[in-house]
């Protein structure tokens, strides 16, 4: 048997345990579960080299993002820690329209950087607070409720945001590191509304 039949064996022979490997896996590396106890599915909406991730963990990079969605769960209340490693910070998009990697609607956009935290409710910013939410490595408790028209935004054990909205209830938040910036997401949770 000459040389170049045997390689090609080789590399069929690989192809096939790869083709069957990802068959059996059904690995999407766009998609990936984070948290608990109630698991959070998650999708990468950026390139796949801004974003690392674990079991417990994700870190965004330089204006990457992902949705964390629940599905079908538009009345929850969700906790997570945050972590600024380095740069400014975040954008949390709440009740965000996203549709197969695609941010249709940004929904409301919650900025949280080391000199302050803003809301842009309807397309006009607002600022809520002037302290520093996110100091540097360091984790910051981040709870958000969302139960019908009525939202709640707890930093720590800071209500930064609450309020209703006309807004579409949605299934779905988003996060996004600003340029130049990596922020960690610890131990996300989708858990039912208080009471219920």
């Amino acid at each position: 048997m000459d040389a170049s039949l045997k390689k090609f064996r080789v590399v069929l022979a690989f192809l096939l345990s790869a083709i069957t490997l990802f068959a059996i896996n059904g690995c999407n590396p766009y998609e990936f579960a984070l948290g608990g106890p109630h698991t959070v599915s998650c999708e990468i909406l950026t390139p796949l080299a801004g974003v690392d991730h674990g079991p417990d963990h994700a870190t965004l990079r330089n204006g990457a993002a992902i949705d964390l969605n629940y599905f079908g769960a538009t009345q929850y209340l969700i906790s997570m820690g945050l972590r600024l490693n380095e740069g400014t910070g975040c954008r949390i998009l709440l009740r965000p329209v996203v549709e197969y990697r695609d941010v249709r609607d940004s929904g409301m956009i919650l900025t949280l950087t080391s000199s302050g935290i803003s809301i842009d409710p309807a397309h006009q910013s607002m600022l809520l607070h002037s302290e520093t939410p996110l100091a540097p490595h360091k984790v910051t408790h981040l709870w958000i409720l969302s139960q019908n028209n009525f939202t709640q935004v707890v930093l720590d054990c800071d209500t930064v945001f609450r309020g209703w909205t006309k807004r579409n209830e949605s299934d779905d938040v988003v996060i996004e590191a600003l340029p130049k910036s990596e922020v960690d997401i610890i131990q996300p949770d989708w858990a039912s509304i208080p009471g219920e």
